[in-house]
């Protein structure tokens, strides 16, 4: 069944502003591909574009959908279970509800027949959904539209760079709190609980990626996937972790030091604040990556002991998806680009002594950056 709805004022303010995002997605597309139409169908896994496209919650959406036209018409395809959710959308949409796969398909033929080019996204639909899709529609040729949506999110409107900055706040909050919960033998599982609990209690929707948690040794591996293992007066800890908010996620990374470190310990520590502090004075719109990349690894790389141990990227960009691309590639010229959000993040890893990263969340702005976390980081030595 399909119901159709007006929208209200207030709902074509909303729907101006999804037009302005179709447009843009359809602007990254070449004219030679020019699709009428894009489709986003989820399977098992869900396309995070589902939602850059209808700002839907409430729900999981698996087994549901959205196409929409340039002009900003809008379909939503939903399952009966997620139905109450998918309702949400109508004033901007369309909403196509069906019981089994039988009714899905009649109503994707219903609605999908009259199109001969459409778009989709071939990094995440399934190969198996794709077939079908190819056996539904056979004269339909399918364009992938997949990199459009990589750069129209590159770039983020107000209230996007709104959600991901309540995201950065939660975090900052439970970083500030948590040498407060380190003590003498807590496991780095059971750290990695309680900042969750902690997120979850200061408003996050839900954890945008598997926390890190590093003790000691563990801290030269940037991406450790945690143990129980004890803390012990004098380790150092690593806390990586972001939160969801309204669908967008924040990605913060702080560095503890324990009982009385040594000058070797506290100068690797200030090396890293430094390298971060580099790269916050030089990131702005128009400035090369490459530089700033450059200019925070020469620095490093100055100092005899810490020579090629700076061993990942600067950062990467957030939004919807934790890593929602990369730092701003040839497609933006290799130039930080206004209203980007990214991460910086740089590291040291000494294997088998430890390792130091710092990672922050900024907004790029014309005239530098806007640092969007504000945990401290300061080198305090926590006696536990």
């Amino acid at each position: 069944m399909i119901g159709i709805c007006i929208p209200t004022a207030s709902q074509e303010e909303f729907l101006e502003k999804l037009k302005k995002r179709i447009n843009a997605i359809f602007s990254y597309i070449s004219e030679s591909q020019n699709p009428e139409a894009i489709l986003i169908f989820n399977s098992d896994r869900v396309d995070k574009n589902f939602f850059y496209l209808t700002e839907l919650s409430g729900g999981v959406f698996e087994n549901c959908g959205v196409l929409c036209e340039k002009d900003g018409r809008m379909f939503i395809f939903t399952t009966r279970l997620e139905e109450e959710a998918a309702r949400s959308g109508e004033g901007y949409a369309e909403i196509v509800v069906y019981k089994d796969e039988k009714e899905r398909n009649e109503n994707l033929k219903k609605v999908l027949s009259k199109y001969k080019k459409i778009g989709i996204c071939y990094n995440v639909i399934t190969y198996s959904f794709y077939l079908h899709l190819r056996e539904l529609f056979d004269e339909a040729e399918w364009i992938d539209v997949g990199k459009a949506f990589r750069l129209a999110r590159m770039i983020k409107s107000q209230d996007e760079i709104d959600r991901i900055g309540k995201a950065c706040a939660i975090v900052s909050e439970v970083a500030d709190s948590i040498p407060g919960i380190l003590k003498e033998g807590i496991t780095e599982l059971e750290l990695s609980a309680e900042i969750d609990f902690c997120m979850k209690k200061k408003g996050a929707h839900n954890i945008a990626f598997k926390t890190i948690v590093a003790f000691a040794k563990n801290t030269s591996m940037p991406h450790y996937s945690g143990a129980d293992v004890p803390l012990v007066n004098g380790d150092v800890v690593l806390v990586d972790f972001g939160a969801g908010y309204m669908g967008y996620s924040s990605d913060i990374t702080r560095t503890y030091l324990t009982g009385k470190p040594g000058k070797d310990m506290l100068d690797l520590y200030h090396t890293v604040c430094r390298a971060q502090n580099i790269a916050f004075e030089l990131i702005r719109a128009d400035t090369s990556t490459d530089y700033v990349e450059n200019e925070v690894r020469k620095f490093i790389n100055s100092h005899k002991n810490y020579k090629d141990r700076f061993i990942h990227n600067l950062g990467h960009s957030i939004g919807l998806d934790v890593h929602d691309d990369s730092y701003p590639g040839v497609d933006f010229n290799k130039q930080f680009t206004e209203n980007i959000v990214l991460t910086v993040e740089p590291g040291i890893y000494l294997p088998g002594l430890y390792g130091v990263r710092i990672e922050d969340d900024i907004v790029i702005k014309k005239d530098g950056c806007t640092v969007l976390t504000n945990a401290k980081k300061k080198p305090v030595a926590y006696e536990i």
